[in-house]
């Protein structure tokens, strides 16, 4: 009976060990598949880069999985992923995930019109009533937009190449776009950047991690995230990430 007792507790003991030295698991993050440069169909992209190597700073591994932006919004507050990346910080943002101080970065929206009609407005208010304006679907464009959508005939679609080709086809009259993908969607198209004409500034918007509210060590992995961006910073690496 000592003998088995004795089995017991030596086969408890490598199991604790076992336990004890195990690597923690990955952290899973949701990458948006259409915002090149950002993040593309594959993952890849400026905030992937960024956000790895942040996380190698501090020590935490990750994983990242693609996504639709409305189902990384979704799975983030499902609890499905412990992260997702591309999210601005407004208030319906703000309820539902928990954010670190530090952005991934920052990325500048401007209306962007067909060549051959833009309108000689200069700013969002000067548009008028009914306009029929492209979108990303749940993006967020500003409190500047928010404030004038009302009087717009909004479409929303899951894709920046389908914005532009309902702009070039004349089903929209303008489309609100980051600069950079923008710049992305077009060369990949095969299209120049004269095909459509970037007008009026619209909103820069900080970008960020959102961390699930759902995960309890969601406050302290973005801890985390913002020394390993403090950290690039003061080695120059960020700046090199941020400009491939």
């Amino acid at each position: 009976m000592k003998t088995f007792s004795l089995l017991l507790s030596i086969l408890w003991l490598i199991t604790l060990s076992v336990c004890t030295n195990a690597s923690p698991a990955p952290l899973i993050l949701g990458a948006e598949d259409s915002w090149p440069p950002y993040s593309d169909k594959f993952g890849r992209g400026i905030s992937t880069n960024i956000i790895k190597a942040a996380f190698a700073k501090t020590g935490v591994e990750t994983h990242v999985v693609v996504r639709p932006y409305a189902r990384v919004l979704q799975d983030i507050k499902a609890g499905a992923l412990d992260a997702g990346y591309n999210i601005t910080r407004q208030q319906n943002t703000e309820r539902d995930f928990i954010f670190g101080k530090e952005p991934i970065l920052q990325a500048k929206a401007y209306w962007y019109f067909r060549a051959d009609s833009a309108p000689p407005a200069t700013t969002t208010k000067e548009l008028p009533n009914g306009y029929k304006v492209g979108a990303i679907i749940d993006y967020e464009y500003g409190d500047l937009y928010e404030d004038e959508r009302h009087r717009f005939k909004e479409v929303r679609v899951s894709r920046q190449t389908q914005l532009i080709k309902m702009l070039l086809q004349r089903r929209i009259d303008a489309v609100l776009m980051f600069e950079e993908e923008a710049k992305q969607t077009l060369k990949e198209m095969g299209l120049s950047n004269i095909a459509i004409q970037k007008g009026m500034f619209n909103h820069t918007s900080d970008i960020y991690l959102a961390f699930s509210r759902k995960k309890p060590d969601s406050q302290a992995l973005a801890k985390k995230f913002d020394e390993g961006i403090k950290k690039l910073k003061d080695t120059g690496e960020y700046k090199q990430l941020l400009n491939p």
